[in-house]
């Protein structure tokens, strides 16, 4: 029960009073500085984080825990922290900037976030104007930016990332990869997959690797150049078009009949490499194609 002091409630009382009606999640949340939390988790947690500006950075670790340290830069914007269930271990979090004023908005809202979440975690990203760093989660992730460049590293689930004007960098991939950007550049490395698609409209494309027996693998540009560096003995049918690029390749193929296509003739090859244990597409409108050994 709270005291009364001459007839009156206590400093102490009426703070108590204030926080009580504040939401649970921005108890240590509001204004610029530093905060950290830990969340007990399933083996296998939904993770969230949607932020407007700023870094977000995600590890993989072997603990049943969703660790969180961010970083408020601006003045007026608070992050809010929420699990589900709310008692015992989480299956779902959501780490969420928002403004503390709506009607009168911060003009840089940055949150800079790093977390630690279980490896199996799926994740789903919103950060339109910053970058996004994962390392190491073997569930589904999501990731969408604006003009942030967005890198991820040991991927074992299904990849999806879309950005407008950023990069986009996926390293050792073994999910399935979905990788779209319209100004941005993409850039493969040593993808295991067994189907890999990545789409840009006037940014560059580099693929860097060998392909999985079986793999489908579909790059395409309308403007921008695209490379592929693969190794000698790699085993792949190519079919490779560009309408008013070039082909660049370096394979001793073994020709097959004309792919179907309007491409001018010289601007696109079907042939086999090896036994043709993979599949791969390359298209460009404009941009030259570079088939290549590493």
């Amino acid at each position: 029960m709270l005291r009364l002091k001459n007839g009156h409630m206590s400093r102490g009382a009426r703070t108590v009073g204030v926080l009580l009606l504040l939401p649970a999640g921005l108890l240590m949340a509001q204004g610029p500085g530093q905060k950290e939390k830990s969340i007990a988790t399933t083996a296998h947690p939904r993770v969230s984080i949607s932020n407007m500006a700023g870094k977000v950075r995600v590890e993989g670790w072997n603990r049943l825990q969703v660790h969180v340290a961010y970083t408020i830069v601006s003045p007026k914007v608070a992050v809010d922290t929420e699990q589900l269930p709310m008692q015992g271990p989480a299956d779902k979090v959501h780490l969420t900037t928002y403004f503390l004023n709506r009607t009168v908005p911060s003009l840089s809202p940055v949150v800079d976030y790093v977390v630690q979440v279980p490896t199996g975690a799926s994740l789903e990203i919103h950060n339109p104007q910053g970058a996004v760093k994962i390392n190491s989660i073997k569930g589904d992730t999501s990731v969408d930016s604006l003009g942030g460049n967005i890198s991820v590293a040991d991927a074992g689930g299904h990849l999806s990332i879309r950005s407008v004007g950023g990069n986009i960098e996926v390293i050792r991939p073994s999910g399935r990869v979905e990788a779209y950007s319209i100004n941005g550049d993409l850039h493969f490395v040593n993808p295991t997959s067994l189907r890999l698609h990545g789409t840009t409209t006037s940014g560059t494309i580099v693929y860097e690797g060998g392909f999985a027996s079986g793999g489908d693998y579909v790059l395409s540009d309308y403007s921008g150049n695209i490379t592929v560096l693969c190794p000698s003995n790699a085993s792949f049918e190519l079919d490779a078009k560009t309408v008013r690029g070039k082909l660049d390749n370096q394979f001793q193929l073994i020709r097959r009949g004309p792919a179907q296509s309007f491409v001018p003739p010289g601007n696109s090859i079907f042939g086999t490499q090896g036994t043709g244990q993979a599949t791969l597409e390359v298209t460009s409108f404009s941009g030259t194609i570079h088939i290549r050994q590493q």
